[in-house]
């Protein structure tokens, strides 16, 4: 084999290396890894649980990163977690008296990023059910531990049809 060849073999499989190794530094978290912060994920949808059926805003706003953008339907998106507080101050109001989630999937895509989807059901005096729904989170793992970073959530109610246009 030619020197040249060589050169070119031992260079090809230096450069496979490499790639190797910035693939498993920067690629899929371990099972306990995984495991771990699907754990904390749990953990803090249960602390925005306990903050929404207390009706604490700044609770909620607490489960949040501090430049968080909520996506409700029919609203502008509410940007940062101070806004956050705001607007769950306002939909905490009454009849609104608790929600139920159910969090059908988290998926943790690498050291500091995530994503969970699920179901709500927004209840109302006597438990009724004010509205139920679909949502989609992006999480991000800081200095704090796991926050929401963007969140959407829609209603499967029907739409609310736009007034009627005045006639003259």
């Amino acid at each position: 084999m030619n020197t040249l060849r060589r050169i070119s073999i031992a260079s090809l499989i230096l450069g496979l290396a490499s790639l190797a190794g910035c693939a498993a530094q920067g690629g899929q978290p371990d099972a306990r890894t995984t495991q771990a912060a699907q754990d904390d994920i749990s953990a803090l949808h249960n602390q925005y649980l306990k903050a929404f059926n207390a009706k604490d805003a700044a609770g909620i706003a607490a489960t949040y990163t501090t430049d968080a953008i909520l996506m409700p339907p029919n609203y502008p998106s509410v940007k940062t977690a101070i806004a956050i507080e705001t607007y769950e101050r306002q939909e905490l109001q009454p009849p609104v008296s608790g929600l139920l989630l159910n969090v059908a999937e988290t998926v943790v895509t690498g050291s500091d990023t995530a994503y969970s989807s699920g179901y709500y059901t927004l209840l109302g005096d006597n438990n009724s059910t004010l509205d139920h729904g679909k949502f989609l989170e992006v999480l991000k793992h800081t200095e704090q531990g796991w926050k929401i970073h963007r969140d959407s959530y829609n209603s499967d109610g029907p739409a609310t049809p736009a007034p009627a246009a005045a006639t003259h």
